[in-house]
């Protein structure tokens, strides 16, 4: 005898037991990373910037490794928009994040292959880009080697959040001089907080995190898919993507041989001009000019400066110290690597001088003649302004060691000390007899003073 039981199931009493299912499901499969390192709101444009102390002076970074998991964080762009990692990878995206500053050649030669990844795959992969610390700022250690190494553009090391804001600011607006300037960057660029709490964890100026949907470093470049990095291995962001993704972008090229020919190519005028105390750059290009890869080496034959107190640096991919004469650089087929001279001029020669640095390149292959370059760096003669007067004003003594003094018949509301980047130095509102700036590094600032509904401007030499 067969025995038939029917059982009847209300399909509302189910539902609570089935979103229990659902919300558990949901819980375990959010992103776990370690915590945040920050920053919790936005900061305030007056929030002042902790000290920096550079890595080689007992801040001792502990790298991020492929494998490991990343630790979250917030941060914040210009409109006040932010960025959060684990709801980047909770979206169901990978994440690209380059950390860059104004002041890194190196950051700002590869926006052009952060902006094509972007486009590309921006679907699959939030790209986006960390400003943090200035790598060559002006007057100031940099925050790496400890060394004062100034590049164009020039600008201080932040002292506020505000200032941060700022710089970001004239980086997208293509504010400086220099043939990489304006930058181009399609991508956002979110700020690090007033403690430097992304670099801190993350470092700079200019290396790379690709983090897969769980969370976990896939690959890392000390330096952004550069083929010269200045030190540690070659990175080509093409060939990781690819890996990433299981897909062929067309970009992952590798050198297999050596046996190719090359071009040196200015990009301008083989002279430049400046002001004593300014730094006078010089671009151009290398260009790989066949389907093989080329190795060139670069050499300085002359050094002909008109003082001691000069000095010149080649820049290939990153700037080299002074009393380097030779580097070589490895070219992909159809790939350029730009290169620039510098000239170090000193603000205290008030004279007309010309420093001459002459460059040789050669293919290591012998298959192609050296070629020779000829570059100079001039700086014109400054005019003698010992005593800034108008009518009702005067400013003295100019050049100064440290205090300048102020003669007004008229009323004064403040006055405020510009940097040549146009970054406000201080704000003075009283006294109004003098204006101490011992504190500043040697070097050319901007007085405006407020009076009367009238503003007077005044270029000030700091000596020393």
């Amino acid at each position: 005898m067969k025995y038939l039981t029917s059982i009847h199931i209300n399909k509302l009493s189910l539902l609570p037991f089935i979103m229990f299912i659902f919300s558990c499901s949901y819980a375990f499969s959010q992103v776990q990373l370690k915590p945040s390192i920050g920053i919790n709101s936005l900061p305030n444009d007056t929030d002042s910037v902790c000290p920096i102390v550079p890595r080689t002076q007992g801040n001792t970074w502990i790298p991020v490794n492929v494998g490991d998991t990343m630790a979250d964080f917030k941060l914040y762009d210009l409109n006040g928009d932010s960025v959060i990692l684990s709801s980047v990878l909770n979206s169901g995206k990978r994440a690209l994040i380059v950390s860059g500053s104004y002041t890194c050649p190196i950051f700002r030669n590869h926006m052009t292959e952060l902006n094509a990844v972007a486009a590309q795959y921006g679907n699959q992969i939030e790209c986006f880009v960390v400003y943090s610390v200035e790598a060559h700022p002006t007057g100031s250690p940099m925050p790496y080697s400890g060394n004062i190494n100034p590049t164009n553009p020039p600008y201080y090391q932040p002292a506020t959040y505000g200032e941060r804001k700022a710089i970001v600011s004239d980086l997208i607006n293509g504010v400086g001089t220099g043939q990489y300037i304006p930058v181009t960057v399609n991508v956002p660029i979110y700020i690090d907080g007033p403690c430097n709490e992304w670099w801190e964890y993350y470092n700079g100026p200019n290396n790379a995190y690709l983090v897969d949907t769980n969370g976990v470093l896939f690959a890392y470049h000390s330096w952004f898919s550069n083929t010269n990095p200045p030190n540690g291995p070659s990175t080509n962001i093409w060939c990781d993507i690819d890996s990433l993704l299981g897909v062929n972008s067309g970009g992952c090229s590798q050198i297999t041989g050596l046996g190719g020919t090359f071009d040196f190519e200015l990009s301008g005028s083989p002279s430049a001009i400046g002001n004593p105390g300014d730094v006078i750059d010089i671009f151009g290009k290398i260009k790989n000019t066949s389907n093989d890869g080329v190795e060139v080496f670069i050499q300085r034959m002359m050094n002909n400066l008109p003082s001691p107190t000069w000095e010149t640096s080649m820049c290939i991919t990153v700037c080299l110290p002074s009393n380097q004469d030779t580097v070589s650089v490895t070219i992909a087929a159809g790939d350029s690597v730009d290169f620039s001279m510098h000239f170090f001029t000193d603000i205290l020669m008030n004279t007309a001088d010309t420093g001459r640095a002459r460059i040789r390149f050669t293919n290591k292959n012998g298959g192609q003649q050296p070629q020779n370059q000829m570059f100079r760096g001039i700086t014109e003669l400054k005019t003698n302004n010992k005593k800034i007067e108008n009518k009702n004003l005067k400013i003295y003594p100019n050049p100064t060691d440290g205090i300048l003094y102020v003669d007004a018949s008229e009323s004064i509301e403040k006055i405020i000390i510009y940097a040549p980047n146009g970054q406000t130095i201080k704000e003075i509102f009283e006294p109004y007899k003098f204006i101490d700036i011992a504190d500043l590094y040697p070097g050319i600032y901007f007085i405006k003073i407020h009076s009367n509904s009238k503003i007077t401007s005044a270029m000030v030499i700091k000596e020393k």
